[in-house]
C-alpha cells in the first residue's frame, strides 16, 4: 500500500521569489501537459491579503505560472459567501485574485450562476446527490489551496473544508441548516469532499491565522508551505503541528474513517532544517483546547457557560444587510439599523460574520469562555 506523502517547505516571506521557486520543485510535466487545470483558492469574502482570511494572491500566481511552464491551460476559481458575479467579483478584486488572473491572462470561473450538474454521492448520510457547477466539472485537475487557519464552529478551516467552495453562492449556508452541529457539519463536508477531491493540496501557511478563525482571529507567522496529493493526510500532518489531535477535529476524522483519506503513516518530507517551534502556542478554538483535558459529558455539562454567539460591532456596521442574506435559518432581523440575533433560531455557524465585509460581527463569549479563553 503507498503511504501518503506530505512535502513542506519553509520560507519567510511572500515577497522575492521564493514561493515560486519552492513550488516549481515540486511539480512535474507529467502533472499538467496538455491538461486543463483549475486553481481553487480560499476566497472567503473580499478582504485584502494582509488580512489572512484568504490564500495570499502571491501563492496563486506562483502556481498558475508553473502549470502553464508545465504545459497546462489554467484557470483560477471560486464561489465566496454570498451570491451572486457582482459579489464574486468583489471578492476577487479586494483578494488581489482577479488581478493574477488578469495579469496572467487567464479566466477566473465564478461558479454562482453557472449552469449545474446533478452528482451522486455514493455512501453520503447528509446529501446523497448535489449540484455542483459545470464551470468546474470541466477541469482535468484540480489544484486546492486553502489558508491555514482556525473555525470556530469546525476548529479547524483546511484543505478538505477548503473544496466547500466549490458550493455555489447561498447554497452553502444550506449545508449549515441542514446539518447545523460540528459532527453533522462534518458528515455533510465529507459527502461533498467524496465528489470534489483536489488531485494536489498546496497549502499556504507563510501567515496563518489562530484563535477565533475563519474570518477574526490573529495572524501568525508559521513561514511554511504544504503540499500533498492527499488532502487530508495534509491536514492531519497541519493539525498535529499545531498541537491538535486529527481525531478530535471532526471533518478530519470523518474523512478517514470512511475511507476518503488517511491521518496515519504519513511519509513527511521536511525540505529544510527540522525546527517547529514556530507552531508551538497555536492556539485553536477554547471548546477543542478544552476537550484535550475535561471529557466530553463534562464539557456537555458546562456548555450554556462555554457558549459563543453573535454580537454587532455598532461602529463598524454599514447596515448592508448582507448578514440576513447568508443567515440559513432566519435569525437576523432589523428592527433598528443594525442587526439583532435571535439566539434561540441561531445555531453558531456564524455564516454571519464570514458574510461581514466589515468584519462587523463579532464572536462574544459566555462567562466561562471568557475565562479559559
Amino acid at each position: 500500500m503507498i503511504r501518503p506523502r506530505v512535502e513542506i517547505y519553509r520560507t519567510e516571506s511572500y515577497e522575492g521569489g521564493p514561493v515560486r521557486d519552492i513550488l516549481r520543485s515540486y511539480f512535474t510535466r507529467e502533472d499538467f501537459y496538455g491538461k486543463k487545470v483549475l486553481l481553487k483558492p480560499n476566497m472567503l469574502q473580499a478582504h485584502e491579503p494582509g488580512r489572512n482570511v484568504t490564500t495570499h494572491p502571491v501563492v496563486v500566481k506562483a502556481v498558475a505560472e508553473i502549470v502553464m511552464e508545465l504545459g497546462g491551460e489554467c484557470a483560477i476559481g471560486d464561489s465566496p459567501s454570498g451570491w451572486g458575479r457582482k459579489n464574486a467579483l468583489e471578492a476577487a478584486g479586494k483578494t488581489g485574485l482577479l488581478k493574477v488572473a488578469e495579469e496572467m491572462g487567464i479566466k477566473f470561473e465564478i461558479f454562482d450562476g453557472s449552469p449545474t450538474r446533478q452528482v451522486k454521492i455514493k455512501g453520503g448520510t447528509v446529501y446523497r446527490e448535489i449540484s455542483l457547477p459545470e464551470n468546474y466539472l470541466k477541469y482535468d485537475t484540480v489544484i486546492n489551496l486553502p489558508k491555514l487557519k482556525t473555525h470556530s464552529l469546525t476548529v479547524f478551516t483546511l484543505g478538505v473544508k477548503n473544496m466547500m467552495g466549490v458550493v455555489p453562492g447561498l447554497a452553502k449556508s444550506i449545508f449549515h441548516k441542514r446539518a447545523p452541529h460540528p459532527e453533522k457539519f462534518a458528515c455533510a463536508i465529507a459527502d461533498l469532499y467524496s465528489v470534489v477531491k483536489p488531485d494536489f493540496t498546496v497549502m499556504d501557511a507563510i501567515e496563518a491565522m489562530e484563535g477565533d478563525g475563519p474570518v477574526n482571529g490573529r495572524t501568525r507567522k508559521i513561514n511554511r508551505i504544504f503540499c500533498s496529493a492527499e488532502t487530508n493526510a495534509l491536514d492531519a500532518v497541519v493539525e498535529k503541528m499545531c498541537g491538535a489531535d486529527p481525531l478530535s477535529v471532526p471533518i478530519t476524522r470523518e474523512v478517514y474513517e470512511r475511507g476518503l483519506g488517511k491521518i496515519n503513516n504519513i511519509d513527511i518530507i521536511r525540505h529544510y532544517k527540522e525546527n517547529d517551534r514556530e507552531f508551538d502556542g497555536f492556539r485553536v478554538p477554547l471548546v477543542p483546547r478544552l476537550g484535550r483535558f475535561i471529557p466530553r459529558f463534562a464539557l456537555g455539562m458546562f456548555s450554556p457557560l462555554l457558549d459563543r454567539y453573535p454580537r454587532v460591532e455598532r461602529q463598524n456596521c454599514t447596515y448592508c444587510r448582507k448578514c440576513a442574506e447568508i443567515c440559513p435559518v432566519d435569525a437576523v432581523s432589523f428592527s433598528e439599523r443594525i442587526p439583532e440575533f435571535n439566539l434561540k433560531k441561531c445555531i453558531r455557524c456564524f455564516c454571519c460574520g464570514e458574510r461581514c465585509p466589515e468584519s462587523a460581527i463579532a464572536e462574544k463569549k459566555r462567562l466561562l469562555a471568557a475565562i479559559f479563553d
